[in-house]
């Protein structure tokens, strides 16, 4: 048997995280990551009373395991955000297609978040794996599992992810036990308070 941990701290959502008035045709990144190991939801911003839904953004950069992805977005209407529908590790660049002129943007990132993709030996005889979660502070998560194969050529972020049973929208430490045969386990954070912080335990039976 092997008992394993992973702990974060999460940053929470962070409007111009990635860039603050972003202008014109060219958008120039201050920043590539949140720096919390976690991927997030990128948003964009417009700060301006001009409709730019008319154009798009894509972005480029790498998903919660660190393989390349890539996303167009529609730009945001008058004075709204839109939000991508991957989880971003790292994003790269974001690029227009055309210029918004004198109008700003801004380019951050949300509190909705996913870790890393965590194998477990589903060839196991007699499957078992326990979980424990440890939270502090303030903090909405899920366990969730996939069984997908994800040690292929297929990212694991584009397979079909399933919340656990028992361990769903949780606010405080939580622990399970599971027979069934599973490929891959997750966390997912669906709301925070900075300063949060999260741990996962793993015990898997030979």
């Amino acid at each position: 048997m092997y008992s394993k941990t992973w702990t974060y701290t999460p940053e929470d959502d962070n409007l111009t995280g990635f860039l603050s008035n972003a202008t014109g045709a060219t958008w120039t990144l201050t920043t590539t990551t949140p720096g919390d190991s976690l991927a997030h939801f990128v948003i964009i911003t417009n700060d301006s009373a001009t409709d730019h839904s008319g154009k798009t953004a894509a972005l480029t950069g790498t998903d919660a395991d660190g393989r390349a992805q890539t996303e167009t977005l529609t730009l945001p209407a008058a004075s709204v955000a839109v939000t991508s529908t991957k989880y971003w590790k790292t994003l790269t660049t974001v690029v227009p297609s055309a210029t918004i002129g004198a109008d700003t943007m801004d380019i951050g990132w949300t509190d909705d978040i996913i870790g890393p993709t965590i194998p477990v030996n589903w060839r196991s005889l007699h499957f078992s794996l326990t979980h424990q979660v440890d939270v502090s502070g303030t903090i909405n998560y899920d366990l969730q599992y996939t069984l997908g194969g994800v040690l292929g050529s297929t990212a694991p972020s584009t397979l079909s992810w399933l919340d656990h049973a028992t361990t769903v929208g949780e606010t405080t430490d939580q622990s399970g036990s599971d027979t069934a045969n599973i490929t891959a386990v997750r966390l997912a954070i669906n709301s925070l308070t900075a300063g949060a912080t999260i741990s996962l335990y793993l015990l898997q039976g030979n």
